[in-house]
């Protein structure tokens, strides 16, 4: 077991200012900081907490978390990992509380206040980046809540811990790089978007536009959004195809991935046009469309990882002051294909 002692000898500092670092108190320069928390991690420190489980008790601590309410499958993985985590922490009797909300900062402010009025002690959220959230955030700290966003976060607010997820900047380009390379760096795509006002999703196409600013052979035809909805992602994939016959590749950027290649698949029988298409995460029937070939390849970002990430992290704040190692911890990026899509 890891002592505090040996990342102090490893660091070259004293024990004391190991101690200051892991719970987040007195002055230590930042330099000093990084280093004492990059060996935390690097050998995986865990302080002994068998003495403080009854004070951790009567605190009465609870974590509130709020995800995003979907016919999205990826949801229910992220919410997998979330509850294995809460699951760890039963034994210090820490609440956690899940609810969903539509994406939208009315739904998502509505909940946090439902929260507040049950006394949580940390904020977990998968935050839209409409007007007016960012500020009651920022309230919800100042009341020394910490907060973690998971799988997305907002352009104007920086999260008092951490976010938890992906890059999904890099995810863009990745997702053109993979066209490119499918493609011969000539194609036309259309995007299908989940939703307009999520920076993850927004990222994603930001980060496919630039990479391919450098192939003039490739090229966005339309972007439609389908809420994660599959009836919907259906429909608006359908009228994009019919009314874009040039179409011959398809960035399913989020969720709605069943709902959007029922309408390729129709597509392609009654015209014979290819359509390539490239997905996001290994839900069970995206799994099914990468073996039957109607996806080439999708881009995978681990939800139970995040869900566990996350709520470890506040775990880890409220009972010892343990700051995360970075603003933004990020998950990998995972491409699957038929041949490795059941690894």
């Amino acid at each position: 077991m890891v002592t505090q002692t040996q990342i102090a000898k490893i660091a070259g500092v004293s024990r004391a200012t190991v101690e200051r670092v892991i719970n987040n108190r007195g002055d230590v320069n930042d330099e000093t900081r990084k280093r004492v928390l990059k060996i935390i991690e690097e050998m995986d420190y865990r302080p002994n907490r068998a003495g403080k489980t009854l004070a951790i008790k009567q605190r009465n601590l609870k974590i509130g978390c709020i995800i995003i309410q979907a016919d999205n499958p990826f949801y229910e993985e992220l919410n997998k990992g979330i509850l294995e985590a809460a699951d760890e922490f039963k034994a210090y009797g820490i609440d956690v509380i899940i609810e969903t909300a539509v994406f939208t900062a009315k739904a998502q402010i509505s909940k946090i206040n439902e929260l507040l009025e049950m006394g949580i002690s940390g904020l977990l959220i998968q935050p839209t980046i409409e007007p007016g959230l960012a500020d009651v955030l920022r309230e919800v700290e100042a009341r020394n809540i910490p907060i973690v966003t998971v799988n997305t976060d907002l352009l104007d607010y920086t999260s008092s811990l951490c976010y938890v997820g992906n890059d999904f900047y890099l995810c863009g380009k990745t997702a053109a790089n993979l066209m490119q390379l499918l493609t011969g760096s000539a194609c036309k795509t259309g995007i299908v978007t989940g939703f307009f006002n999520a920076r993850s999703h927004a990222d994603r196409i930001s980060g496919f536009k630039d990479y391919i600013a450098d192939y003039p052979g490739m090229e966005i035809v339309d972007i439609r959004e389908n809420q994660d909805d599959e009836m919907e992602s259906y429909y608006i994939t359908r009228t994009m195809l019919e009314a874009h016959p040039e179409i011959d590749a398809i960035f399913l950027v989020a969720g709605g991935v069943k709902g959007a290649c029922r309408a390729i698949r129709q597509q392609q029988e009654k015209t014979g046009r290819k359509i390539r298409t490239i997905s996001f995460d290994d839900v069970p029937t995206t799994k099914e469309l990468v073996r039957d070939g109607t996806i080439l390849a999708t881009i995978c970002q681990q939800p139970v990882r995040q869900g566990r990430m996350a709520l470890t992290i506040l775990f880890d704040y409220l009972i010892d002051g343990k700051m995360p190692a970075s603003s933004r911890m990020y998950t990998d990026i995972q491409i699957k294909l038929k041949t490795n899509i059941d690894a």
